[in-house]
């Protein structure tokens, strides 16, 4: 665990001065493919998911919680609590095309020794302006948006939403806040299957998906499965030796309280 937490502060610092400068010149070639919103999500919910990766030693309850409000956005959190630190995300969307109009992501640190660290993105302006703050260091970057995209933060959730027939390839544009880019997110509707997770049994549609034109990093092929019904609940995600699996669906009250404050 300690060597994960000393990579997510270099992690950081690097992506300081990638905002201040480096990027500047990345010209990333976007997709131009439209992608239709089929269903959308109603009311308001937790989400419960076994997260386990043990390649960075982690094993702990990852929880979403979404509210469909009046104004036709969605609020989003994302929430997990591990030995030594816990993550935090937030996005607000349009319910109906899934455009976000803010995204929030940060790391807490337990231990002095490690510098908690968040990244914020407002749409809402001509360009998406990113925020990244580092315990005193701050760096800003404004970044063109393409006409159609979604935020890292609430893809697994929301993919399952976006209509694409079996067999169909999709390229997406996805914000990766930390990179301060946005990238094209090729998903394929593989095919119908049936997978048991944690005892119970879903019929799905598995969905195979993986960015492009990463350096800073090597892009995984990720798979991810959604209940084959109009509520398209993620069940299982799966990206190299990480896996989350659906634990629980809990429909709450408008005022659940929130998964942390923002």
């Amino acid at each position: 665990m300690k060597k994960n937490r000393k990579l997510k502060t270099i992690a950081l610092a690097l992506l300081i001065a990638m905002l201040s400068s480096v990027l500047f010149g990345c010209n990333m070639q976007l997709s131009e493919e439209v992608f239709t919103v089929g269903n959308t999500l109603d009311g308001s919910y937790r989400l419960i998911y076994s997260l386990v990766n043990e390649e960075q030693d982690l094993n702990s309850d990852l929880t979403f919680k979404y509210l469909v409000q009046d104004n036709g956005y969605t609020k989003m959190q994302t929430y997990a609590e591990f030995d030594t630190w816990e993550y935090k995300a937030q996005v607000i969307f349009n319910t109906n095309t899934l455009i976000p109009s803010s995204s929030y992501k940060a790391n807490v640190f337990y231990s002095e020794k490690e510098e908690d660290w968040s990244v914020s993105t407002d749409f809402t302006q001509e360009k998406a302006v990113i925020e990244a703050t580092q315990e005193e260091e701050e760096a800003s970057k404004s970044v063109d948006k393409p006409a159609l995209y979604l935020d890292n933060e609430m893809i697994n959730l929301t993919l399952g939403l976006i209509k694409i027939e079996e067999g169909q390839k999709v390229d997406i544009n996805v914000l990766v806040s930390e990179s301060a880019m946005f990238a094209p997110y090729a998903i394929t509707n593989e095919k119908t299957e049936t997978i048991t997770v944690n005892g119970k049994s879903y019929e799905c549609v598995k969905y195979t998906a993986k960015y492009a034109g990463f350096s800073l990093f090597t892009a995984k092929e990720s798979y991810l499965w959604y209940t084959n019904d109009d509520s398209r609940i993620l069940v299982k995600y799966e990206s190299g030796s990480q896996i989350m699996t659906l634990k629980e669906v809990i429909e709450v009250s408008e005022d659940d309280a929130w998964l942390f404050e923002k």
